[in-house]
C-alpha cells in the first residue's frame, strides 16, 4: 500500500471529462482510481476489477464500456500516474 495518504482532485478537470457518466459509473471510477492510487496500479482482470469497483460481475459488464476509455492498456491511468509522481517528489523528496 502506497504511503502518499491524500489524493490530489481537480474537480474542474475531473467533471469535464467525467459530465457523461451515470452516478453508478462516476462511484465506480472514483473507486478504480483511489485504489490505483494506493496500490500504484490496477489489476488486469475483471473479476479483481469488479472487486474493486463494489459492482456485481453483471454491473461491471455494464459499466466497464464506460470507464475502459479513462485508462490505457492494462488499466493505465496516465493522470493518475503523473499525480502520484509530483505527490512523491512532494513526500519523498524525490525518492520512492
Amino acid at each position: 500500500m502506497s504511503d502518499l495518504h491524500w489524493m490530489p482532485l481537480y474537480i474542474a478537470d475531473y467533471l469535464a471529462d467525467t459530465t457523461h457518466l451515470s452516478t453508478e459509473e462516476h462511484g465506480a471510477y472514483l473507486l478504480l482510481i483511489m485504489h490505483y492510487w494506493q496500490q500504484n496500479g490496477l489489476p488486469d482482470d475483471d473479476v479483481r476489477l469488479a472487486r474493486i469497483a463494489r459492482l456485481s460481475p453483471e454491473q461491471w459488464d455494464a459499466t466497464r464500456p464506460a470507464l475502459r476509455p479513462f485508462f490505457g492498456a492494462g488499466w493505465f491511468h496516465s493522470r493518475v500516474e503523473v499525480e502520484r509522481a509530483k505527490a512523491e517528489m512532494d513526500a519523498f523528496g524525490g525518492i520512492s
